[in-house]
């Protein structure tokens, strides 16, 4: 159903009352205008639809006629409603049709033009993302500012009296692991109704129903549009079940919180430029290492995309990770698998140092951007780390000249503010500005805010 002929078939032969048009904020929050679905015809893929206020979830920009293009290629029925279906959207201005700067999505559209403009066919993503199912949350929002507080409550959570708690929850098996009817759920629902090929499911590392789904690769955008729908149906799926999902990199501070490994390879038609079989260490081609070289000598600037709030930093703090590459998992940020040995479809490079509250269109471009600037600029990514970082002390990482990355979000955006060249014709200046802001808004207002803590460690100093 990828042409918006089917799309419009589709709609009249089965009863879709209703067409949810979404589309994606700077947050990387998904957002939604409802028209009927008789409404839809071919010519709204091509003039695009009219959304009254519109213009209000993008504020920044100050733009005020807007209007949302559909992409067919997203088209879906919603499975858990009778009527309806969802279908994303891009951003466009109302006078002049032209791309809207200030749409995410619309940074995939400039990175795939770059990436063709360097003579590569395409990017391929794949994303393994771990996030939290909750049985409830509570959190105490007096606007007063004179209480603050949250409640957790979750079945495996090593609080409770249950016997079938278990701190260590990676690859769990049931009873102890006791979400895979909704993980299938979710599973199926990506694959079966949405499209987004899902590689495996599994319990996350988090004892308290840490849940980790696969999906991808796919090409750039469609990779990022992957990211979201997984979000989507997730929050859904769990809604429908009286539980809740959150992507927060952090909830719990007794457990290493929510990562996102990005697997990663570029092509040349049919050809992955990673691959190099005569490579001994493993087999990763020239451009390849160039590519890692790239991201070990952007990775501050990344991280004010690729982990982009206050709470991520206090996960990379409990999982560190560490501005280096290997074959191995040992803590460095750039990790490329040697198992897919003599299989160049498969061969990629991993980042494992993001967490899933990135905006995917934001963090995707920006990464494979700092990959470009490596191969077009020849960075030597040194030598690989085999040994465990984490067990290194402070002279063993400064003698194989390993760096740390940021502790906070704002060291991460003035890392970005000195380091934007390699960005230049993927985020618009207009963007990157509205972004840094954006940021720095949310640093002062939980900076300004007092927490539990607080009143346990100072209210009698």
């Amino acid at each position: 159903m990828t042409t918006p002929a089917n799309v419009v078939k589709f709609i009249g032969s089965n009863d879709i009352k209703w067409v949810d048009v979404q589309f994606i904020d700077l947050y990387g929050n998904m957002h939604r205008y409802t028209v009927p679905g008789n409404s839809i015809s071919e010519e709204s893929f091509e003039k695009g639809i009219d959304g009254p206020n519109v213009s209000e979830v993008y504020s920044e920009y100050g733009e005020k006629e807007l209007i949302l293009k559909p992409d067919a290629k997203t088209f879906a029925r919603v499975p858990w409603e009778n009527s309806l279906a969802r279908v994303m959207a891009t951003v466009n201005i109302a006078a002049s049709d032209e791309r809207y700067l200030g749409d995410p999505r619309h940074i995939t559209e400039h990175m795939e033009t770059n990436l063709k403009a360097a003579g590569i066919t395409s990017a391929r993503i794949s994303a393994e993302v771990e996030f939290y199912i909750f049985d409830n949350v509570v959190v105490d929002k007096n606007i007063r500012g004179n209480s603050a507080s949250y409640v957790v409550e979750s079945r495996e959570g090593i609080w409770n009296p249950s016997p079938f708690t278990n701190p260590k929850g990676l690859y769990m098996n049931q009873p102890f692991d006791t979400s895979p009817p909704i993980r299938m759920q979710i599973a199926e629902t990506l694959s079966g109704t949405f499209n987004c090929p899902v590689k495996y499911h599994s319990h996350g590392k988090g004892g308290s129903c840490q849940q980790k789904i696969a999906v991808g690769p796919s090409v750039l955008k469609e990779s990022a549009d992957a990211f979201s729908t997984l979000k989507y149906v997730s929050r859904n799926a769990s809604f429908l079940t009286n539980s809740v999902a959150t992507f927060m990199p952090l909830p719990l501070s007794t457990e290493k919180g929510s990562s996102m490994i990005i697997g990663q390879n570029v092509w040349k038609k049919d050809r992955n430029v990673f691959y190099d079989a005569t490579d001994k260490y493993t087999q990763l081609s020239q451009n390849g290492m160039y590519y890692i070289g790239g991201i070990l000598e952007h990775a501050h600037a990344i991280c004010a995309f690729a982990n982009p709030t206050v709470n991520s930093y206090k996960r990379l703090r409990m999982d560190r990770y560490y501005v280096a590459w290997s074959k191995y998992s040992n803590g460095s940020m750039i990790y490329v698998p040697h198992i897919y040995e003599n299989r160049d479809f498969e061969k990629k490079i991993s980042m494992v140092s993001g967490d899933p509250s990135m905006n995917p269109y934001l963090a995707y471009s920006v990464i494979i951007a700092a990959g470009l600037d490596g191969i077009k600029n020849k960075i030597d990514p040194g030598k690989p780390v085999d040994g465990n970082i984490e067990n290194m002390n402070a002279k063993e990482r400064k003698e194989n000249k390993i760096k740390t990355l940021p502790g906070s979000l704002m060291e991460a955006l003035e890392a970005l503010q000195s380091d934007d060249k390699f960005l230049k014709g993927i985020l618009p200046s207009e963007m990157l500005s509205a972004y840094m802001d954006m940021k720095l808004e949310e640093i002062t207002s939980i900076e300004n805010s007092v927490t539990p803590q607080e009143f346990e460690k100072y209210f009698n100093i």
